[in-house]
């Protein structure tokens, strides 16, 4: 069973629709690092949400009093990171999309894998550093 996510318990929806974003350069001029509720994208959802939280893997937007989540695209997420550690975040257009099938809420993740014999043990993950933190 997956674990019911909450903000400020509101429930958390995966969006249904792609929604376009405008980064412009006020948004940038006026953005606070590493806070995922004040940075230049955050901002730029202040003009199609009521409220956004802007992580480095998912986005959610509170539209209509309903939290939606989305995927944050490759190229945000590279400004964030950028952003972040201190450079500048470029003004930009994104498409925010819906999470993929194998990445909505509630699907299973998968079970239990079972090393065999001879086989290479996985490398641990890197882990971006000196960013923005998850979701708490």
């Amino acid at each position: 069973m997956s674990k019911l996510i909450t903000i400020d318990g509101l429930k958390v929806f995966d969006a249904k629709k792609p929604v376009r974003l405008i980064v412009t350069e006020d948004d940038c001029r006026r953005a606070n690092r590493k806070k995922p509720k004040s940075c230049a994208v955050a901002r730029a959802c202040g003009r199609v949400a009521e409220e956004a939280r802007v992580h480095l893997s998912r986005l959610y937007l509170r539209i209509n009093g309903q939290w939606q989540r989305y995927e944050t695209p490759k190229a945000m997420r590279d400004e964030i990171i950028a952003f972040d550690r201190g450079g500048a975040f470029e003004p930009q257009e994104f498409r925010l999309k819906p999470p993929r099938p194998s990445r909505r809420l509630g699907q299973h993740t998968g079970g239990q894998h079972r090393l065999r014999k001879n086989a290479k043990r996985r490398r641990k993950p890197h882990v971006v550093t000196n960013v923005r933190m998850g979701p708490m």
